[in-house]
């Protein structure tokens, strides 16, 4: 067996309190009820409610209670999967259903291959959305622009065609946001398991699209472009030190670049990870970055890749 196929698989749902996470959860696990699977279940408080909402389609349920899985009991998540892999029965899905405020980006970093790369396999991050409510909530509160930005997937939960106007509009918001998700639409939190098992997106805006977008929310999505071939080591320091430095300014960071040999390299940030990738049978042209965040400019974007280009490509 491939050792891809013996790590565990791992599914990160998140969205705003109320969006329908739970619901989408039971509907995902019930498509999933002929495999072993284990639901990782956080919310505020010393009661998991959520966790008895859960239907019983799975192995075991952890729950992470009195804090937010992102920050204060991040450690316990950490010994929860150290728990998990030590099973004698290992299961094959874990779902992560976060709470309302969690950031996806941060959950995400456990996943690196400093962390449990090696013994789990992050699939998709799934972001809900309520259709009803999600004007009002974004404008207050930031970490719902984080959860779609870091998003594999987007769910516009609660559409009818009563609404129908308004999901249009919030598929604009949302492909401005986060041009690289794949969005599905829903009236109750339903989504096939089936794309659970695509590859995600890995590839950048055209480069006849916009070279600059931004939403009203002072979100931008700038696309870089270059014909200089890169270090990737020195690449890879400088997006982790930029990232660490400005990280609730820039949230995402995705493309392909060409390294001294004009070998192809994925790049992909969520949050303070950084993951850089060969990519085999790929060609480009040119490299292509897309930088998504506050208050992005060419400036910001020439001072982080400043000394990790090598040459100009003859």
């Amino acid at each position: 067996m491939k050792e891809q196929e013996k790590r565990i698989n791992v599914y990160i749902i998140t969205g705003f309190l109320g969006a329908g996470k739970t619901t989408l959860l039971n509907h995902l696990l019930k498509q999933f009820q002929l495999s072993r699977n284990v639901v990782i279940e956080n919310e505020f408080g010393k009661i998991n409610i959520d966790a008895t909402l859960v239907n019983e389609n799975y192995e075991s349920v952890f729950e992470l209670t009195n804090g937010c899985i992102c920050c204060s009991i991040n450690n316990q998540l950490l010994e929860t999967l150290n728990d998990i892999s030590s099973l004698t029965n290992k299961p094959k899905n874990i779902f992560i259903e976060t709470t309302g405020i969690a950031d996806a980006g941060e959950i995400a970093a456990n996943f690196t291959p400093l962390y449990m790369h090696p013994i789990f396999s992050l699939k998709k991050i799934i972001t809900v959305i309520d259709a009803e409510n999600f004007f009002s909530y974004r404008e207050t509160n930031a970490v719902i622009t984080k959860q779609i930005v870091a998003a594999d997937c987007i769910l516009i939960n609660k559409g009818t065609d009563k609404n129908s106007i308004l999901i249009e509009v919030i598929k604009k918001e949302v492909r401005a946001m986060n041009p690289f998700a794949k969005i599905h639409l829903s009236t109750d939190g339903f989504l096939d398991w089936a794309y659970l098992k695509t590859i995600n997106a890995d590839k950048v805006i055209h480069s006849n699209g916009p070279q600059n977008i931004e939403v009203g929310h002072k979100i931008k999505t700038v696309l870089y472009e270059t014909d200089d071939l890169f270090d990737i080591q020195k690449l890879k320091y400088e997006l982790f030190r930029h990232l660490f430095l400005y990280y609730h300014q820039i949230y995402r960071i995705k493309g392909n670049v060409l390294n001294e040999s004009k070998q192809v390299f994925l790049v992909q940030t969520v949050g303070k990870t950084v993951t850089i990738s060969p990519k085999n049978k790929i060609i480009i042209g040119k490299s292509q970055l897309v930088f998504i965040g506050k208050e992005i400019t060419d400036n910001t974007i020439k001072r982080i890749v400043k000394g990790t280009n090598i040459k100009l490509a003859s």
